[in-house]
């Protein structure tokens, strides 16, 4: 039975993903020409309509969709055999690419490494630093093997585990008056003093679901992308905020007028964990290396 190319899937799904012909053809390393035939050479085989092509535009039908989602499936588990059939012969030849959230890298991704490359000496690790959400996307499309997050998250194809549990402290200016930290309520605080991380960081959902607002208003609209930012204005006296456990204890307060309180660990808590792609082969080695991880 005659199949399509693995090259026309691929190709189709560098379309999806860059919606336009130019930028795809670039990202797969081939002509715009030769990219627009082998989706039109596809489109034959399937006897099927997969985009809508316009002088403008690029439109996926919806069975183009459809089968763009499949084909980048189809396409991970191709690399994942590559892959599986290389570390079946010599498990440390492969890198490792490891995803981790930026309110867990600064504190424990450099202990981890150490502890890594004293176990395993040949052993390549790439580190990539982002959200949650893009870490899984990279995760599910074979661009990394392993992400350090803030669980749970609920993602299709994707193992996770839980490692520890962590809590977190309110920090505020020694000198104060925008809360009484013997006394804490949240819904008491002025507008606008409470600075969280922007949209996408775990973090913000994770105090959110602690502080149990009634009041939106209490939210800065400012969005930090790191809890440093944070810090910086809290020490100024221009709000508070809250750091998790693992950031008090790598002294990111050393040398700040800041003071906190450690909040109910029944309601202000995040589990520190691993997420990795379901079925992989390379399972026995990953669980190994997240037990390196320090807490």
């Amino acid at each position: 039975m005659h199949l399509p190319s693995i090259r026309q899937l691929q190709y189709l799904v560098a379309l999806h993903e860059e919606g336009h012909f130019g930028r795809a053809a670039v990202t797969e390393n081939v002509t715009q020409s030769t990219l627009s035939t082998g989706i039109k050479e596809l489109e034959n085989y399937l006897g099927i309509t997969l985009v809508e092509r316009t002088n403008k535009s690029v439109v996926f039908t919806d069975l183009g969709k459809q089968i763009a989602d499949r084909s980048r499936y189809i396409i991970t588990q191709m690399e994942d055999l590559i892959e599986d059939a290389k570390a079946l012969s010599s498990p440390l030849s492969n890198p490792v690419r490891l995803g981790v959230i930026p309110t867990i890298a600064p504190y424990a991704i450099s202990p981890l490494v150490v502890s890594i490359r004293k176990k395993y000496e040949g052993l390549k690790l790439y580190i990539r630093e982002d959200t949650t959400q893009n870490l899984m996307r990279e995760l599910s499309q074979n661009k990394l093997d392993l992400a350090i997050i803030a669980l749970p998250f609920e993602a299709n194809q994707v193992n996770t585990r839980i490692m520890y549990r962590e809590g977190m402290h309110l920090a505020f200016n020694k000198n104060t008056e925008l809360v009484n930290p013997n006394k804490i309520d949240f819904d008491a605080l002025p507008d606008e003093s409470l600075l969280l991380l922007d949209d996408g960081h775990c973090l913000r959902d994770h105090a959110l679901a602690g502080c149990r607002l009634k009041n939106d208003k209490k939210i800065h609209t400012f969005g930090a992308n790191s809890l440093q930012m944070l810090l910086q204005m809290v020490d100024d006296d221009l709000g508070v905020t809250l750091v998790p456990d693992m950031a008090i204890d790598a002294g990111v307060l050393k040398g700040t007028r800041i003071q906190t309180k450690r909040l109910p660990s029944k309601r202000f808590y995040r589990d520190i964990g691993f997420a990795w792609r379901k079925g992989t082969s390379r399972e026995a080695l990953y669980t190994e290396l997240m037990d390196l991880l320090p807490h």
